[in-house]
């Protein structure tokens, strides 16, 4: 009977024992839940303001990123608004320099006809006075003259020809019948002296003077404007042409030498 006491109280401990270890288990168990529950809500706690401030960080990253957008657009768009206006004046200036322009075209256009009124028959005055100084001067190279004169008229004469064409050809001649006047000049040619022709050399001072000396430099004479003739000069009037046309023809080194130039006149 003892014996199955025994072997009821060791059956009841270790009941006993079974029991408390399962309750232990269960506590450790729910303490650890408990445990973990905790420190998650604490990790919780401490991570919503790490997460807050990334989140504020963020924004103010983004912030930063669109106001710096923001100013690069403004920026930009001010570059553009300085440049349309800088184009603007731009072109404002140009209209204004093509206006300038026309106007003066238009004033110029006025000038021209007003004088082509004044040049046209200008031209024909200063050809009058070309001929009249030609027929009047003294007629070396007297037939090329003519010739140039003639050729001059057609030109004035063409309707075709534009006024400053005309123009400029009547300057071509002026140039050349004004360049006659400077220089001295020696040819040969025939003249006539008391209606025989006679083979002479011939002095031309510019339009000073025109003389003239046989081969053997016998006889010297110069042309007289008014008789339209050439006249036998007197010894004692010939000065130093003999010279002076030795020096024209290179005979001679140049010096100062005595023409009569007073018979010319």
């Amino acid at each position: 009977m003892r014996a199955n006491f025994s072997c009821s109280v060791l059956i009841a401990c270790c009941a006993l024992s079974l029991n408390l270890a399962a309750a232990s288990r269960d506590t450790e168990q729910v303490t650890r839940v408990a445990v973990d529950k905790l420190a998650q809500q604490w990790a919780d706690k401490i991570k919503l303001p790490m997460v807050q401030s990334v989140l504020l960080g963020q924004e103010a990253a983004d912030w930063q990123q669109q106001k710096a957008q923001s100013l690069s657009q403004q920026q930009q768009d001010l570059g553009e608004l300085y440049w349309t206006e800088y184009q603007v004046q731009k072109m404002q200036r140009y209209v204004a320099s093509l206006q300038a322009e026309v106007g003066q075209l238009h004033q110029d256009i006025a000038t021209i006809n007003a004088l082509k009124q004044r040049l046209e028959p200008q031209l024909e005055i200063w050809y009058a006075t070309l001929e009249r100084r030609v027929t009047s001067d003294l007629p070396f190279d007297f037939e090329e003259r003519k010739r140039r004169l003639a050729f001059l008229r057609s030109a004035m004469d063409a309707s075709e020809l534009p006024l400053a064409e005309r123009f400029r050809r009547l300057l071509d001649v002026l140039r050349i019948e004004v360049a006659y006047g400077y220089g001295q000049h020696v040819s040969q040619e025939v003249i006539v002296i008391d209606d025989k022709p006679i083979q002479v050399n011939l002095l031309r001072l510019g339009r000073l003077a025109w003389f003239y000396m046989t081969p053997d430099e016998q006889q010297v004479g110069w042309f007289d404007r008014q008789t339209r003739q050439w006249r036998v000069l007197p010894i004692n009037e010939q000065g130093d042409l003999r010279l002076a046309m030795a020096i024209t023809t290179n005979k001679q080194i140049a010096k100062i030498v005595n023409v009569p130039l007073g018979v010319a006149r």
